[in-house]
């Protein structure tokens, strides 16, 4: 049995396409990097009570990936999907640690309150940033020792400290 903590948000099914049930999959980040050769999945809308999917291919292509899952046969089997989350085994991720963090709770060390989600990862300039979803702002942390100062992956939390201007 898997560590239900190893999964990592990967994106969501957006529709189907194709004749035979191929999935398109709008990601959660284009920053994720995957092994070759996946051979599962996982879908539903809670990690914790995602269920395992037969992977027959997964080609990620720049802002989506097209899934092709074994046991979907047609277009209107592939339709019933549509909405639903894709999960990953955070082991079919290449080298990209802070991408593994995708959909854990950052916790504010300077007073322990709830900043909000990674919901993606910004790694266009020098420094990585991890995106953060906070109510309806969007909060940026560089991934530095400075701020990042515990990652509890059993509890998928990440404590962080703020300085002023930070949190936005």
């Amino acid at each position: 049995m898997d560590d239900i903590n190893s999964r990592i948000p990967f994106g969501y099914v957006q529709k189907s396409r194709g004749l035979k049930g191929e999935l398109l999959v709008a990601l959660r980040s284009t920053d994720i990097a995957i092994e070759k050769g996946i051979r599962v999945v996982w879908l539903g809308d809670d990690p914790d009570q995602a269920n395992p999917w037969r992977v027959e291919y997964l080609r990620p292509q720049g802002a989506v990936a097209f899934l092709k899952l074994k046991d979907v046969k047609s277009r209107e089997e592939a339709d019933f999907l549509k909405g639903i989350a894709v999960f990953i085994a955070a082991r079919d991720i290449v080298n990209n640690a802070p991408v593994k963090l995708l959909g854990y709770s950052v916790i504010s060390e300077n007073d322990h309150h709830l900043v909000g989600e990674i919901v993606d990862l910004d790694s266009t300039e020098i420094q990585q940033r991890l995106i953060i979803k906070s109510g309806d702002k969007i909060v940026e942390i560089p991934v530095v020792a400075e701020f990042i100062k515990a990652i509890d992956h059993e509890k998928r939390t990440v404590s962080v400290f703020l300085i002023d201007g930070l949190e936005g």
